[in-house]
């Protein structure tokens, strides 16, 4: 009976000590890396109106967690942090009309399905970006992510990068039904390519057809892209392949291009991405750790219409990844351990502070020692090094 009450929820899970303080290092380097781009940290509720998540395109699913107020309201634990950002933006900042940096480092809550790397309750760090609408904007976020990644500690991974309006274009010429175009969009998202090429099939219009049937293989660099802008003739879908050129080239010059792969059939799991969307993957680990994208229209459905961008970082999900790669190790080792012999425990204590001005970490004896008691307690104490006060 006691074991089952000292459970933890299912898909929850403790950090434990070592782990704990590497993680709080690798968010310590994230968040220097935003402020030295130019974002300033925002902190939200952890849970908000389930309404405010309906009206941003974020959706209250059966994925989401929610309970009732005392109101009668139905609340929910933020599932993702671009949502309440922007409500932040509009209603507490509403006066401010220049661009907006802002970042997070928070936890967010979903239900997801059990395994590694996938929590019900998750660590993610991240930016938003209100107020510029053209590729310079993009390019800016796609290169953050790169150098937040790299500061995070990551070395090996790359971005998929793909556009939401060029999917759309390709759709519209496509002359779906409302049922046809949920199907080809669930076999895009779980990249079903035999289903797909068959579904393809009801369209008449050939060159549609031939780049929906071989759309989840459309991945490459620019060439591939100004090839393919050549057989296209649906406005959206040129005017996406231009962005995404156009973001490509800003690129260049924050000499990240190395980690770009372009890829058309990308589709974010939320509904209001309206541009350039991408995803980051990493090694050792099949899930993506880093995504987010262009979304225009959400900040217009909250009364203030303002172009947006931004992406998340999952903390835990670089963990594993840089677990599995052997480059995440457990830390509970510090510098110092300062003993003391009977009668010199504010000289031990001085010294002790001493040490920490001079920037390193320093345990201190609670009792008095002879030398061979102080040896020993070192080591037990993970400490490297000891000074004995005598």
């Amino acid at each position: 009976m006691t074991a089952n009450l000292l459970q933890i929820p299912n898909g929850t899970k403790d950090i434990l000590p070592g782990e704990a303080r590497m993680k709080r290092e690798m968010e310590d380097r994230i968040a220097n890396n935003f402020v030295a781009w130019g974002y300033d940290e925002a902190i939200t509720p952890t849970f908000e109106y389930a309404d405010t998540f309906e009206l941003s395109g974020a959706g209250a699913s059966n994925e989401s967690m929610k309970f009732l107020g005392r109101d009668n309201r139905t609340f929910m634990l933020r599932s993702e942090m671009t949502t309440p950002l922007a409500r932040m933006v509009v209603t507490r900042m509403r006066g401010d009309e220049g661009s907006k940096r802002l970042f997070y480092i928070a936890n967010v809550f979903r239900y997801e399905e059990n395994q590694a790397g996938r929590q019900n309750e998750f660590s993610q760090a991240g930016v938003e970006l209100f107020g510029d609408a053209g590729p310079e904007a993009d390019a800016e976020v796609l290169a953050l992510a790169v150098s937040s990644l790299k500061a995070a500690g990551l070395e090996h991974f790359i971005l998929s990068v793909g556009h939401s309006g060029f999917l759309a274009g390709l759709i519209d010429d496509a002359e779906l039904s409302p049922s046809q175009k949920e199907r080809v969009k669930q076999m895009i998202l779980t990249h079903n390519s035999v289903a797909l090429e068959k579904a393809a099939e009801v369209v008449s219009y050939e060159p549609v057809r031939k780049v929906l049937q071989q759309l989840l293989y459309m991945q490459g660099g620019p060439d591939m892209l100004r090839n393919l802008k050549k057989r296209m003739t649906n406005p959206k879908c040129i005017e996406a392949l231009d962005n995404l050129l156009a973001i490509f080239d800003l690129c260049e010059a924050y000499d990240m291009t190395d980690y770009i792969n372009f890829d058309l059939s990308l589709v974010r799991n939320f509904d209001y991405y309206t541009g350039m969307v991408f995803e980051a993957y990493g090694p050792q680990i099949g899930f993506n750790i880093c995504g987010g994208g262009r979304y225009d229209n959400m900040m217009a459905k909250f009364g203030k219409p303002m172009p947006a961008t931004g992406f998340a970082m999952g903390i835990d999900r670089i963990i594993l990844s840089m677990r599995r790669e052997g480059v995440f190790k457990s830390k509970s080792t510090w510098d110092m351990f300062v003993a003391w012999k009977k009668g010199n425990e504010k000289e031990a204590i001085r010294k002790a502070m001493e040490l920490r001005k001079g920037g390193k970490t320093v345990k201190t004896a609670t009792a008095p020692m002879t030398p061979e008691q102080a040896a020993k307690a070192c080591e037990a104490n993970h400490c490297e090094a000891l000074v004995y006060v005598r």
